[in-house]
């Protein structure tokens, strides 16, 4: 081999080995760090048109994030997400992907929130998100599938990546892997992603690619989904004593430059004590707000909140609940701040 083509293919290959690091290395600086909890990626095989040996395509991966930083509650808001890259370099433009959600969808409820997605160069330290509408249609897996407006494939370049989070509450206790995987032959040779029902409580994001001549016609990463169901009430005989629900809401009175004001409240049958926290879900579910319900509180908590900043913001107050008391949090509330 020529000693000047020798060269270019080992410094290509450091450079598809360091695409590779920098796509799975992407949830750190996009999000808060060691909080998304991500699954089993998986990519595909390409055979690269520089040097023409086979090497990896495209890499995805799935996860979930909870705003507390805890395993999230039945009805408490949390993100699942998906992103997939092109990490090779095919002898085509790039690859047409469409993402598709496989999971138990009568487990969870669906808050009025936009979902955010962007497309960023792999190595980006400060990737952008967007909430421009996308068009949520019925995948050909029978799952959610999230293409662009107009129904159309995502296209990526050579290292490009895609991301999208959607906002879910679960409905009910979600025990991951306690459950059965998402396994089947199908999944592992790119066929197509496993049935729901052979799926227990996992999220697979079926990724349908095409045009970039890899060896899979869907990349379909997995994690298991957890969240704690209500606890056991009591059955007399010395038991504990059952929780009752509660209901939470807030308005807020809040500002780029100054300190704001939350007022918070509660409500349940009987005197709802405990922490209260607001965080801003388009930070990352930072804290801006935090107190403690007493019982000469009523139900009612005026909190300080942090200056904010520019820009758009999702403020949520989330009650923790007690002994008595289950856990609840508000509707999220639109802010843009100028």
């Amino acid at each position: 081999m020529n000693p000047q083509n020798r060269k270019r293919k080992s410094l290509f290959a450091l450079g598809a080995s360091l695409l590779t690091a920098s796509l799975l290395a992407f949830a750190g600086p996009a999000h808060a760090a060691g909080e998304w909890q991500d699954g089993s990626s998986q990519s595909d095989t390409i055979r690269d048109c520089w040097t023409g040996e086979l090497s990896t395509g495209v890499t995805a991966n799935t996860g979930w994030w909870s705003p507390t930083g805890e395993v999230p509650k039945v009805g408490e808001p949390f993100l699942l997400h998906g992103y997939v890259g092109l990490v090779g370099l095919p002898c085509g433009s790039g690859v047409a992907v469409v993402p598709e959600m496989i999971f138990d969808e009568t487990a969870f409820g669906y808050p009025d929130e936009p979902i955010k997605w962007g497309i960023n160069d792999i190595d980006d330290p400060t990737p952008t998100f967007t909430t421009t509408p996308v068009e949520v249609t019925r995948g050909v897996n029978g799952g959610i599938a999230i293409p662009t407006a107009g129904g159309k494939a995502i296209t990526l370049e050579r290292g490009e990546i895609f991301e999208f989070q959607v906002v879910v509450v679960a409905k009910r206790a979600l025990k991951g892997t306690a459950t059965p995987a998402p396994n089947c032959p199908e999944r592992t040779a790119g066929i197509a992603p496993c049935s729901v029902a052979s799926s227990g409580d996992h999220l697979q994001v079926a990724f349908k690619v095409a045009g970039h001549g890899g060896n899979k016609s869907f990349v379909t990463p997995y994690v298991p989904l957890f969240a704690a169901g209500p606890e056991a009430g009591g059955g007399g005989g010395g038991g504990a004593v059952a929780k009752v629900p509660s209901t939470t809401s807030a308005k807020f009175k809040v500002s780029a430059r100054r300190k704001g004001k939350a007022t918070v409240t509660v409500q349940a049958g009987k005197a709802p004590t405990g922490q209260v926290v607001v965080r801003d879900l388009a930070r990352n579910g930072r804290v801006v707000a935090q107190g403690t319900l007493t019982a000469g509180h009523g139900g009612v908590l005026k909190l300080k909140v942090a200056k904010l900043g520019k820009g758009k913001h999702r403020l949520v107050a989330q009650y923790a609940g007690s002994a008595g008391v289950h856990a609840s949090s508000s509707a999220a509330t639109k802010v843009r701040l100028k």
